[in-house]
């Protein structure tokens, strides 16, 4: 029988909380809950969960302040933040401390379950970083590596953007998507190529990447070897 991926969801609306637990569990999933944050080290030592979903704020208590320990024990654990936020600046704080991926509520069954299967992929163990070609990302830090040395930290926005287009390496992606994942749907096309010309710096050690205008479309990130994780 296949085991089943296992999932701590905090939520304090304990109304709410239980219908998305059990949203989840008919997706098939195995669902932790909990109303708090405290304990929450306790609970992921207990579970050794596949994913977190944690509400943002609960109560007086806000993921944030939990997630450097997590990252420092757990770095490979994925990480969901849901809050009804909207502000650019808070979205921010998410990644930058170290989330893998911020979700607006109200909760869409149908996107956290994506998001799981995205993060989690069944029969595979977790990676915390991704390799192309001489170069290593750190998913949990944003750390670049060039042979194994520190080349840079990325800042949250081109993080983003190196994720985006790795993920689909040797595959355009549309400046809508970049758009919409990296700047809340902000046409801001000046910040874009700031940011891919930071990039295409960073790479350039590396003569088989190269990050290239698609016309009419966007950007691609070409390796002729696949992507590969670690």
């Amino acid at each position: 029988m296949e085991d089943k991926q296992k999932v701590i969801f905090i939520e304090d609306d304990l109304n709410l909380g239980s219908i998305i637990s059990m949203a989840l569990q008919s997706k098939g999933y195995e669902v932790c809950y909990a109303n708090t944050l405290s304990g929450i080290q306790d609970m992921i030592e207990k579970d050794c969960p596949n994913i977190l979903l944690l509400d943002l704020e609960v109560g007086n208590q806000n993921a944030l302040d939990y997630l450097p320990f997590i990252r420092s024990k757990h770095p490979s654990l994925p990480v969901l933040i849901a809050s009804s936020h909207n502000e650019g600046e808070e979205i921010t704080r998410c990644y930058e401390a170290g989330a893998n991926h911020y979700t607006k509520k109200p909760y869409d069954i149908q996107e956290i379950d994506f998001l799981i299967q995205r993060f989690c992929k069944k029969g595979s163990p977790i990676s915390n970083s991704i390799s192309i070609g001489d170069y290593q990302l750190e998913l949990s830090t944003h750390k670049l590596f060039y042979k194994q040395e520190q080349s840079k930290t990325l800042s949250p926005k081109d993080f983003k953007l190196f994720y985006l287009l790795s993920e689909q390496l040797n595959q355009p992606v549309s400046r809508e998507k970049l758009f919409h994942e990296i700047w809340d749907g902000q046409e801001v096309h000046d910040s874009l190529n700031n940011s891919i010309s930071r990039l295409r710096k960073l790479l350039e050690k590396d003569t088989t990447l190269s990050i290239d205008a698609v016309k009419g479309v966007g950007y691609i990130l070409s390796k002729k070897d696949q992507l590969s994780s670690s």
